[in-house]
């Protein structure tokens, strides 16, 4: 008898589950968004997870090296949110931008500890700073993308996609400095709101109603 395969689900892109990480990889990731980097010794992740600092070596290597794998896995499981929201979309350009801006919000949302950690990509190494901002001129790269097709096919009205891109990127990463869960407006209503503004912003045409 033939064992048929086991069929995962489809991946969820506007879902967010919590990420499995190393208890070492938690207490960095909470020490990170406290404190900052510099702000962080590792006595202090340490203390946190409830061992000695040269077994934190052992996994790590260093406190940038914790700070590498925070920052690949937030940026992969941003991709991959990004990259379900494309695939949902199709060939429509407007479809592919509410999507995309969907995806980065929640992301700033849901993942806001991740998020506010980007910034401390800075603080890399030449090395590790250059794999890893590959990753991320990829969702730059998406986005610009979105926005050419679209003015190609008629759909929006750009003069310069790449600073109107930048202009997005700049809008909807903001939402981490200023977004508390206790607010009045939830994930799902500021996804919505940031993704109108983004449509205007594209000067939406082809007879799609532009958001009121």
């Amino acid at each position: 008898m033939t064992t048929q395969p086991e069929q995962r689900a489809p991946f969820d892109w506007q879902s967010y589950e919590d990420l499995e990480l190393h208890p070492i990889l938690s207490a960095a990731l909470a020490a990170f968004y406290e404190h900052g980097y510099h702000g962080t010794t590792v006595r202090d992740i340490a203390g946190r997870v409830g061992l000695t600092m040269p077994a934190l070596y052992y996994h790590y290597g260093s406190k940038e090296g914790m700070l590498l794998a925070l920052l690949d896995i937030g940026m992969d499981d941003l991709l991959a949110h990004i990259e379900g929201g494309q695939e949902a979309a199709g060939d429509d350009p407007l479809t592919q931008l509410e999507n995309f801006v969907s995806a980065l919000c929640l992301h700033n949302i849901r993942r806001q500890n991740f998020a506010r950690v980007h910034a401390e990509s800075r603080f890399l190494g030449p090395d590790r700073r250059k794999d890893y901002f590959k990753k991320r001129d990829e969702v730059f790269s998406t986005l610009l993308g979105i926005l050419e097709r679209g003015n190609r096919a008629g759909r929006f009205a750009l003069e310069e996609p790449h600073t109107m891109a930048l202009a997005i990127l700049g809008m909807v990463n903001g939402i981490v400095e200023w977004f508390r869960p206790a607010g009045a407006w939830t994930p799902d209503d500021i996804a919505e709101r940031y993704t109108g503004l983004a449509l205007r912003l594209a000067d939406v045409r082809a007879g799609r109603k532009r958001p009121q």
